[in-house]
């Protein structure tokens, strides 16, 4: 009868995912259709984006999403599906955290979000906001059909989502977000993979005196490290070092490495241990790249694809042939890669602090076809200023419309399960050259690839898999010389241009902005009546329930030690009565000895009325044990409906008031017993 009624449902609910372009799956899903999926929500995103300046979506936009640190989802349940370990759910305990399959959620950086109650302020933002909404209809109906097909393999569907080019996150389902303010989706290999493609990146990094001034030093390694973060196993890395002379920090090779999670913690290992010293030689930072790249070529070891040299300094070149003729070395060594092994070698430099001289390294890109970027001191989006070549490389996949990527399995951000991503650029394909909008991505968990595989998902098999299918793509970059001085304004503004061509008069790479701009929300979020509480206090509870709780607030060592302070407590109250009970008794014994004598003596017995005998209570009066306050069964944060209509939040026996709009909350959400 259950299996009946189940394959009633799911005919239903795939009548209706057809008519959404969602294809029922009658069997395991192979790569190809997992990458099918990631390209039918790349169309919805794009379909969306097109619609991004229409009165609709930018009037039905406010108070319409929930922010992950602040916001109630309206149907959100806690389940086994969600156990982690920061609400103590190690070991397979009965905490997890709240979860809203039926909606989305939005996360910001904190640098992007400054506006009231961490709204973000930039217009590109607000807009992407609204026209990403649009999309959710369909990542929610998909999540429900995918439901149908994990639950044979008695596994949850992971994660659906899109990340922009701005820094915006959009996720279903809904999860509340542990950390908040740093989630970046730019930083994630997913993202730089499914944007880029496969490629061999050289970081040359500046370790002179000069980089001790200013913090320089902690900023260059903050830069590199972002880079590396952002790589997968489909790309080659390597990582120099220079200063008098030039040095590959990775030791034991004289190779580019492939970027996997192993690799490139060596690698930050390395980059953090970077000691400043010496001059500055430029010369022998490029000569040293070169011969890495070169050499990874020759032996068949690299990824067959674009390279891209990212040189980072501070300041002035000190040390070695001068800046001309290292011009001269860079445009060589292009020359010979591409007429000898058919590669592109695209050239980024980046000026590194406020007092940072620009001059030679915005000269060496202008005059090699590549890009310069100034990086301020304490950039607050260093991701967004790091970004230039993937940007680059993203234009080479605008007219590919069938590219995915894979990444090697990985730990994931919000959840910690192990899984891997599959992930495609969007573009808005109205304009040429297409313009790259950010990525979509689909997780999967690695316990789902094992049972359909049939295969361990950490063995060499399955990395190889995950190699094969990442490196399928190349993107082929053709750019006019105006095209390329666009990516240079984008990159620095007016002053990284290198006078080819006005980039205001040059609508392509830059995105239009909607005429409507007075029209554009100033609030994004539905409610938020969790602002300023610990993740504890908004997300942990008890699997079963659909409202945060206190125990589950715990980590497994704070409920230890709870227990073993308890039972402490108790035996020294045990203790304490015994020694008053004993006190008692010696006192006790002691009055009795005084009056058992005089107990020989005459009494006289003096007889007193009668008192009234007390009136009868009536049954009415008599509190039901129902209705009595149960201190002990009262959570500290509960929601309670309010007298004029509005519902109330309890916080520690504090009330504040829910606003009318807030969502409909979950049948027993009301009131906690």
């Amino acid at each position: 009868m259950i299996l009946a009624i189940t394959r009633v449902a799911a005919a239903l609910l795939l009548t209706s995912l057809t008519q959404l372009n969602l294809q029922p799956f009658a069997h395991a899903r192979s790569d190809k259709e997992n990458e099918e999926d990631t390209l039918k929500l790349r169309d919805e995103i794009e379909i969306a984006y097109s619609k991004r300046c229409n009165i609709d979506t930018l009037s039905q936009c406010s108070r319409s999403s929930f922010n992950g640190c602040s916001s109630v989802f309206p149907n959100q349940q806690c389940s086994n599906e969600l156990v982690i370990e920061a609400c103590g759910g190690k070991g397979g305990g009965m905490c997890g955290a709240l979860r809203d399959k039926t909606t989305s959620v939005v996360s910001i950086p904190s640098a992007l979000a400054q506006g009231e109650k961490e709204n973000p302020t930039d217009q590109e933002l607000i807009e992407t906001a609204c026209y990403t909404l649009l999309a959710e209809d369909y990542m929610r109906r998909k999540y429900e059909i995918d439901e149908i097909f994990w639950d044979s393999y008695n596994v949850q569907p992971s994660s659906t989502y899109f990340g922009s080019h701005n820094g915006l996150f959009r996720q279903l389902p809904a999860t509340a977000k542990e950390e908040c303010g740093i989630y970046d989706p730019r930083k994630r290999p997913w993202f730089v993979a499914a944007s880029s493609g496969p490629k061999d990146v050289v970081i040359v990094l500046d370790v002179s005196g000069s980089m001790s001034n200013n913090g320089r030093m902690d900023l260059a390694k903050k830069a590199a490290i972002t880079v590396v973060e952002t790589l997968t196993i489909s790309d080659r890395v390597a990582v120099i070092a220079f200063s008098d002379y030039a040095y590959q920090v990775h030791r034991g090779t004289d190779l580019l490495v492939r970027a996997t999670n192993e690799n490139k913690k060596l690698l930050i290992d390395s980059i953090q241990q970077l000691t400043e010293g010496g001059a500055t030689n430029f010369h022998a930072g490029f000569q040293v790249a070169f011969d890495a790249l070169e050499r990874t070529i020759q032996q068949e070891y690299t990824s067959g694809c674009n390279a891209a040299i990212l040189f980072m300094t501070d300041g002035i070149n000190t040390a070695g042939p001068d800046t001309d003729e290292t011009l001269s070395l860079i445009n060589k060594w292009t020359r010979r890669l591409a007429n000898l092994y058919d590669r592109d070698t695209k050239i980024f430099t980046f000026s590194l602090g406020t007092q940072a001289d620009r001059i030679a390294t915005k000269k060496i890109a202008c005059n090699t076809n590549g890009i310069w970027t100034p990086v301020e001191d304490f950039d607050g989006d260093l991701v967004g200023a790091m970004a230039s070549y993937y940007k680059l490389f993203a234009l080479g996949l605008g007219d590919d419309t069938n590219f995915t990527a894979w990444v090697e399995p990985y730990e994931f951000f919000f959840d910690k399960k192990m899984g891997t991503t599959n992930s495609a650029p969007v573009f808005d394909r109205s304009v040429d050259p297409p313009l790259f909008l950010g990525v979509v991505a689909n997780d999967v968990y690695l316990d789902a690839f094992e049972q359909i595989l049939g295969e361990d998902a950490k063995s060499s098999t399955m990395l190889q898999r995950f190699v094969r299918l990442s490196t399928a793509k190349c993107p082929k970059i053709d750019l006019s010389g105006c095209q390329l001085e666009f990516l240079r304004y984008l990159a620095g503004g007016q002053e990284a241009t290198c006078g080819i061509c006005n980039p205001t008069d040059y609508p392509g790479i830059v995105p239009t902005e909607c005429p409507f701009k007075p029209d554009l929300p100033t609030n994004l979020w539905q409610n938020t009546d969790l602002e300023g509480l610990e993740y504890s206090d908004r997300a942990c509870c008890e699997i079963g329930s659909n409202f945060p709780s206190e125990t589950c607030g715990l980590p497994n060592d704070g409920i230890d030690t709870i227990l073993t302070t308890s039972r402490a407590a108790i035996v020294l109250l045990s203790v304490a009565g015994l020694f008053i009970v004993c006190c008692c008794g010696a006192v006790t014994w002691k009055c009795y000895k005084q009056v058992i004598p005089q107990a020989t003596k005459k009494v006289t017995v003096i007889s007193l009325p009668s008192a009234p005998a007390p009136a009868p209570v009536p049954v009415a009066a008599i509190p039901s044990i129902n209705t009595l306050p149960v201190a002990s069964a009262v959570p500290s944060s509960y929601v309670i409906p309010g007298s004029n209509g509005n519902a109330q939040v309890a916080h520690g026996g504090v009330n504040s008031m829910m606003s009318p709009s807030a969502p409909p909350m979950n049948p027993t959400f009301h009131v906690r017993r």
